[in-house]
């Protein structure tokens, strides 16, 4: 009961809305070369889902690139710290577990937030999403 009472507060004072990504928006760590959809992104962090085959995504990874469908190049070199990572309960096939996992970014350069920005723009669309309901705009 607590800890359901602590995320609704958190929800309630988020510092940005979080937009739902469209398809064709995917994270690179720097030490992987698989790409992962984003679910959701802002200008302070994302969240993606990912197959959990027992180790968690970008544990040892520096760094993270954003990439589109249309711009292979994307954003490179995002310092971030992983805020969660979850099992999502869902199971769309037997014997995998799919987990979700909160990204903050961290310390973004000016031509950063600007391509961050434009991609939020353009690969996003306003969330549907409850925990983003009164939450302050970009």
């Amino acid at each position: 009961m607590r800890e359901m009472l602590l995320r609704l507060i958190q929800f309630k004072f988020r510092k940005r809305r979080r937009r739902k990504a469209r398809k064709g928006l995917f994270v690179i760590f720097d030490n992987t070369l698989s790409r992962n959809q984003v679910g959701d992104i802002h200008m302070g962090g994302l969240s993606y889902y990912y197959e959990d085959h027992g180790f968690t995504m970008g544990m040892r990874a520096h760094a993270l690139r954003i990439v589109t469908t249309d711009d292979p190049t994307g954003i490179n070199h995002i310092p971030f710290t992983i805020v969660s990572d979850r099992e999502t309960g869902s199971l769309p096939f037997k014997n995998r577990r799919i987990n979700r996992q909160g990204i903050q970014f961290n310390g973004l350069t000016l031509i950063q937030k600007r391509k961050l920005r434009d991609i939020i723009q353009h690969y996003t669309h306003e969330s549907t999403d409850p925990e983003s309901e009164g939450s302050l705009p970009i």
